[in-house]
């Protein structure tokens, strides 16, 4: 199946609260997009049921959770009612990160058969060594911090804008990578219990450690050498 482009259903055109001065505009809505493979693709490592009820619900929930609420949020602003404008706005973030997430996660995910574990190579594969002395180091890293996370959250790879050093940082809940600064995401790993249990259980490190074979070096290459340019 080809990626459906994250084009919103429409377009909401928020006005701004004089007691805040908030402005929306262009604030949208999301759809579901679509993977860019079958659910079992990725087997082995992650089963198609967990992939099929991982995107069909749980991605779909935040996303409606999110609409609902920008929907909300644009009413209360129309009204000029302050206190549900700053109530929705941990909604906003929660299920709006959960979105952005795993709308990353997926383009990091490629069957073997679409050179999905291929290693590293060119610029990603140089910068990589130069950083953190071998890919293995870095897997060890992130797989090592993936399961230390306390609760549920995501372990990251990413570059930052203004260093232009990878590293590698976690986040908590649906926060995006965008929270912790400047950094833009090169491979995120779900580490929520419904990314893996109905298949691992608890034991996150086994997942943690077949996730690798179906990783996505080809996109998270493609992503460097956009930013770091």
């Amino acid at each position: 199946m080809a990626l459906r482009s994250l084009v919103c259903r429409k377009s909401l055109g928020l006005g701004s609260s004089s007691s805040f001065k908030l402005h929306f505009r262009g604030l949208q809505t999301f759809s579901l997009p679509d993977l860019p493979y079958d659910y079992g693709a990725l087997e082995p490592a992650i089963s198609g049921e967990i992939m099929q009820l991982h995107h069909q619900k749980h991605h779909q929930t935040y996303i409606t959770n999110y609409n609902k609420a920008v929907e909300q949020l644009h009413h209360a602003m129309e009204k000029g009612d302050s206190s549900a404008v700053v109530k929705l706005q941990s909604a906003i973030k929660f299920n709006g990160g959960g979105h952005v997430n795993h709308s990353i996660f997926w383009k990091n995910l490629s069957p073997v058969s679409e050179r999905g574990g291929e290693s590293p190579h060119g610029s990603l594969g140089w910068a990589i060594d130069e950083h953190f002395g071998s890919l293995d180091a870095l897997i060890q890293k992130m797989s090592t911090e993936g399961a230390a996370l306390q609760g549920s959250g995501w372990v990251w790879f990413g570059l930052d804008k203004e260093s232009k050093k990878l590293v590698v940082e976690t986040t908590a809940n649906q926060d995006p990578l965008v929270t912790k600064g400047p950094l833009v995401p090169l491979l995120g790993i779900d580490v929520w219990e419904h990314a893996y249990y109905l298949q691992y259980k608890n034991a996150r490190p086994d997942y943690l450690k077949n996730i690798w074979k179906v990783m996505n070096w080809k996109y998270a290459g493609e992503v460097y050498d956009k930013e770091h340019s």
